[in-house]
C-alpha cells in the first residue's frame, strides 16, 4: 500500500465538518464526538488523567512527603466516592476526605493548568471551601435545582490583593466530580467544561444554528444554558443528541489549534 493510498483512506475517520461562511465547524454528532473519544482516550497527553488506578507516587529515595507524582483526577475522584457515595470515613486507600479534596483540588489544577496559587493562596482556600461543604456536596454537584452553587461557591473571590475568581476551575471540578462520582447516572452528565477555547468558538455554532444567548462570559449559568441549547437544536438537526462532555470534547479538540 502506498503513502498516498494511505492518506487518502484515512480520510474516512477524519472529523466531519460543514463550511460556515468560508469557515469550518465541526458536526455535533454522536458519529463526530465518537471519533473525538477515540483520539483522546489513545493520545499519551491525556491518558494517565483518566485512569482510575493511576495512584500517587512518591520519590523512591527522597525522604519527603511530596509526591512524584500526584495521582490522577479520576484516581481521587474515585478516593472521594468511597467517603461520600459509599458513606466510609476513608477511602479505598485510607486517605481521610480532607486529604482526598486536597490531592483532587491539586490534580485537577495540575492536569488543566488552572494556576490557582497565582495568587498566593488558591488551593488552600478553595480546598476550605469545599471541606467546609461536605454535607452539602452531593446536593450541589447531582443541582437539581440548576443553581449551580458549587460553581458558585468554589468560584468567589480569593482573599488578598491577587485574589481573583477561578471560574474555570470551578467548572473542572464539578464536572469531574459529576463524571466520576455519578458514573452510568443521569447526574454524571450535570456540568459543562468553562474554557477559553469553548468561549471563543461559541459564537460560530451559535450562528450556525440561529440560537440566542445571554451574555455567558464569566457567567456560567449563561454559558451552560447557551451550550445546552446549542446541543438541542443540532438534535433537531441530526436527530440524535450528544451529552454536555461529548460537545465540550468535540468543540475544544477541534478548535484548539485552530483558534
Amino acid at each position: 500500500m502506498s503513502i498516498k493510498e494511505e492518506s487518502e483512506r484515512s480520510k474516512a475517520y477524519m472529523i466531519k465538518t460543514i463550511d460556515l461562511n468560508g469557515e469550518k465547524i465541526v458536526e455535533l454528532t454522536l458519529d463526530n464526538v465518537a471519533r473525538v473519544e477515540a483520539m483522546i482516550q489513545n493520545d499519551s497527553a491525556y491518558i494517565r488523567a483518566f485512569d482510575k488506578n493511576a495512584g500517587p507516587k512518591r520519590y523512591p529515595k527522597k525522604q519527603t512527603e511530596e509526591f512524584k507524582y500526584g495521582g490522577s483526577t479520576a484516581y481521587w475522584v474515585t478516593q472521594l466516592k468511597n467517603i461520600l457515595i459509599d458513606g466510609r470515613p476513608t477511602s479505598d486507600d485510607n486517605y481521610s476526605f480532607e486529604d482526598t479534596v486536597k490531592y483532587l483540588v491539586a490534580s485537577i489544577d495540575r492536569e488543566n493548568s488552572t494556576h490557582l496559587n497565582a495568587d498566593g493562596n488558591g488551593r488552600t482556600e478553595i480546598c476550605n471551601r469545599i471541606v467546609e461543604n461536605k454535607d452539602n456536596l452531593i446536593e450541589w454537584l447531582k443541582n437539581q435545582n440548576k443553581e449551580y452553587e458549587i460553581i458558585n461557591r468554589i468560584c468567589e473571590k480569593t482573599s488578598g490583593d491577587k485574589g481573583r475568581k477561578n471560574l474555570s476551575f470551578a467548572s473542572k471540578f464539578a464536572h469531574y466530580a459529576a463524571f466520576y462520582l455519578f458514573e452510568g447516572t443521569e447526574f454524571q452528565d450535570g456540568f459543562s467544561i468553562y474554557d477559553g477555547i469553548l468561549i471563543r468558538a461559541l459564537p460560530k455554532y451559535l450562528k450556525a444554528l440561529g440560537v440566542k444567548a445571554k451574555n455567558y462570559e464569566k457567567n456560567y449559568k449563561n454559558y451552560q444554558n447557551a451550550i445546552d441549547s446549542i446541543i438541542s437544536e443540532a438534535e433537531q438537526q441530526y436527530k440524535e443528541r450528544i451529552s454536555r462532555n461529548g460537545f465540550d470534547h468535540l468543540i475544544w479538540y477541534y478548535h484548539k489549534g485552530r483558534q
